[in-house]
This record gives structure tokens, C-alpha cells and sequence, in this order.
């Protein structure tokens, strides 16, 4: 074990989503794999009734389960093997520990709570719970072997180990966690500033707007208007109604997730670091509603928090947007200026585009953050040769739409080397 993870400490763990094709699915396993998940909840609602979670016995083969009369009735575990109870019983204890150190904190908290739904099952134990037979996935106490899509995703010489099966609005997925070999990075650029904003997302400093977004179809709105047409709110037709709408919304979901995805991997490979503002987007919500709900800049900001190689988040307060980057001099701006003109007689530049710069040029000290002027020099030819691969990458994303913000090279940037 002590190899392993001395191991584990050189690589990089990821964690990949398979999808299972339900069109090579038997009836016989679409119905052991419902059952699977209803043993799941009724094993763990049992370790709830019992209230003995740290003292339970994985290997029960029946369970006392309410019908639909409320009267309990044993259930035979026929499908959910001692691994996956094992599992289960230790998500239960992950739970316990997660209210009590809610608890510690002085917040208020309760018990844990019956599940009408389990809708993941962790599978532990690679080659037991679950192992890869070419291009399907045999799953424990599940004879038919399944037929995934994405296996492509895991590289050759990733470590498998833990993997989640899942079920969400009708489709199965499997999440496998691996370790594979860190590869060596090359960077284009030693640092590229983010601006977050509004009316248009993003704004970099070699000069490139981002505009993307995911709005709310007009099928959400028709299945919104179909489900409270519905008689009976839990009838066989509203249960139809409201498992497409979680589809349609599950559509959209994924969309703004590969935005986020595709847009933030593009610029942490592209710059050594990263200069971000921490920027108050609940707050924005709070205020703009579905122009930043329908966006998915939130967690582009996040993930480049998380995954840039050097980040560098400067303070929420720092006035970004009210300061000259040529000079250093603060002053008042509107929300529809969009033309910064500073009152000192430096040259207009866009609004975003003087943000990103002092962003860029932020530094801080004991006495907090400030921003300091730098010597300008003009783009060189691989500055303007990134910023064209990054905008015409940014334009082959679906649903986003980039454009520079002056004609590409004309503009000048920053450096503090």
C-alpha cells in the first residue's frame, strides 16, 4: 500500500464518465439494473432505521422494508453484493462526520434522513466490483456486460481504481477514477489576465472577447407549460413530462459544462499564470439573474482557481475597472461607459480590456493589493500567432462566439520580466 501510494504521488488522478448504451441493454438487465439501485436504497434506508451505522452487518441478506400499505415486509438483497453494502455503509459514516463537524461549527443540524432515491452506487474493488473487457464493463451480479461509451478518454498506462455507477433521468453511467503520468506542459505564454463581465464573459489581454452561454430553450418553457397542465401531480403522465424536462435540462447542463471545460483548459495550457479577479458572481445573479445563470462563467472562474498552474487571484476590492493602466489614476466609471477615457490625458482603450491589464499588473504587499504601472512593449509575433490559435479555437466551440477587441497586434501588452 505504501508503494502505491508513493506511486500515486507522481501522477495525476482523473476521474473519466462512461456512458452505458442502453440500446444494447437486455430486458433482463435493464431490470437487474433498476433493482440494483432499489436494493441500495432500501439497504441504506435500513441502516437508518436500525441506528446502528458504525456497528452494521454488511453481510444481511434481508431488510424490512415499508410497502405501499406503510406495513413492513422483509426484502431479499439479491443483486447489491457485500462490496457495494460495505460501500454504502461507509458513505453513511462519511454522512455522520460531515454533521458533526457541521455541528462543531456551531450550525444547526439533524439526523440523517430516509432516501426515496439512490442514484449512485460506488464500486471499490477493480476486477471484483467491476473490471473492462474490451470496449464493455462487466459489473458485479450483472451477467450481461455492458457496453460503454468514452472509453477512449482513458489513456494507455492509467492505474484504474475506484469507479461509480450512477443513474440519472433514465441513462446508467459509470465514473472510473485512475492515476496516470503527469505529462510535462509547454506554454505558450509566462502569463495571460481574465476579466470576467456581463455582456461578455471573458476578456483576455492579448485582446480577445468571449461571448458564451446556454439559454433556456423554448422546449423547457413548452414541457414547463405541459407539466402544470397535468391533473395529478405524481401521475404515469406528469412522471413522462418531468423526466424529459430533466433531460432537456440535463442537455443544457452538459452543453455549458463543455463550454467551461473546453474554454478553461485552452487558457491554463496556454499561460504559465493566470491573473483572475475574485469576482462575486452569486452576486452578480443576485442582480442580472438569467444573463449570468444561463452562462457558465461561474465555473470557468472557479476552475482556473483550481486547475491553472499559477494562479494568481487578486482581491474582490481591487478597483480594476476604475483604474488606469497606464498611470495608475482612479476614477469613477459607469456601468455603460464601455470606452475607458482617462481624466490624465492617456490614450481610450476598452473598458474590459484596461480591467484585464491592471489585473494582469496587481500586485500585492503588506499593505494590501495595488496596482503598478509597467513599462509597455508591443506584441511580438508569438503573442499575435496565440492569439489567433486561441480565437479561432474559442470560435469552433459550440455556442461561443470570440472576437478581438482591437485589430489582432495592434494593442500593446504587459510584461514584469
Amino acid at each position: 500500500m505504501k508503494e502505491t501510494l508513493a506511486r500515486h504521488e507522481k501522477m495525476t488522478c482523473k476521474t473519466y464518465e462512461l456512458k452505458i448504451d442502453r440500446s444494447h441493454l437486455s430486458e433482463e438487465t435493464t431490470r437487474v439494473l433498476r433493482l440494483l439501485f432499489l436494493e441500495a436504497k432500501w439497504f441504506y434506508n435500513h441502516l437508518i432505521a436500525q441506528g446502528e451505522v458504525w456497528n452494521a452487518d454488511y453481510a444481511i441478506k434481508t431488510v424490512m422494508v415499508k410497502n405501499k400499505d406503510r406495513l413492513l415486509e422483509p426484502r431479499e438483497l439479491t443483486r447489491l453484493s457485500s462490496q457495494m453494502r460495505q460501500e454504502i455503509i461507509a458513505r453513511a459514516k462519511d454522512n455522520i462526520v460531515g454533521l458533526s463537524v457541521s455541528k462543531k461549527k456551531g450550525r444547526k443540524v439533524g439526523a440523517l434522513k430516509f432516501k426515496s432515491r439512490i442514484n449512485s452506487i460506488p464500486l471499490k474493488q477493480k476486477g471484483i466490483t467491476y473490471r473492462i473487457e474490451g470496449n464493455r464493463i462487466r459489473i458485479q451480479n450483472v451477467r450481461q456486460p455492458l457496453k460503454v461509451r468514452g472509453l477512449h478518454q482513458i489513456p494507455e498506462g492509467a492505474e484504474l481504481t475506484s469507479a461509480t455507477l450512477e443513474q440519472r433521468n433514465g441513462d446508467y453511467f459509470i465514473h472510473i477514477t485512475v492515476f496516470q503520468p503527469k505529462t510535462r506542459k509547454q506554454f505558450s505564454l509566462k502569463e495571460l489576465a481574465v476579466d470576467a463581465g456581463i455582456e461578455k464573459q471573458l476578456t483576455l489581454n492579448n485582446g480577445i472577447d468571449v461571448v458564451e452561454g446556454a439559454p433556456i430553450t423554448e422546449k423547457v418553457r413548452r414541457l414547463h407549460r405541459e407539466l402544470a397542465r397535468r391533473e395529478k401531480t405524481h401521475g404515469k403522465n406528469w412522471f413522462k413530462t418531468n423526466l424529459k424536462l430533466n433531460k432537456e435540462y440535463d442537455r443544457i447542463t452538459n452543453k455549458r459544462r463543455d463550454v467551461k471545460n473546453k474554454v478553461v483548459s485552452r487558457i491554463i495550457s496556454t499561460a504559465r499564470t493566470v491573473h483572475l479577479q475574485d469576482d462575486n458572481i452569486a452576486g452578480w445573479q443576485m442582480m442580472w439573474g438569467r444573463r449570468v445563470q444561463t452562462s457558465a462563467i461561474g465555473g470557468i472562474m472557479s476552475a482556473l482557481k483550481q486547475r491553472a498552474h499559477t494562479p494568481v487571484v487578486v482581491g474582490r476590492f481591487v478597483p480594476t475597472t476604475k483604474t488606469c493602466h497606464r498611470c495608475g489614476n482612479v476614477q469613477d466609471v459607469g456601468l455603460k461607459e464601455r470606452i475607458f477615457e482617462c481624466v490624465k490625458g492617456c490614450p481610450r482603450i476598452d473598458r474590459n480590456l484596461n480591467s484585464t491589464f491592471c489585473i494582469g499588473q496587481a500586485v500585492e504587499d503588506g499593505e494590501g493589493w495595488r496596482i503598478v504601472p509597467v513599462v509597455c512593449r508591443e506584441s511580438t509575433p508569438v503573442d499575435t500567432k496565440t492569439s489567433i490559435e486561441m480565437l479561432e479555437y474559442f470560435n469552433s466551440i459550440s455556442g461561443v462566439s470570440a472576437s478581438p477587441v482591437v485589430e489582432a497586434g495592434s494593442h500593446p501588452t504587459f510584461s514584469r520580466w
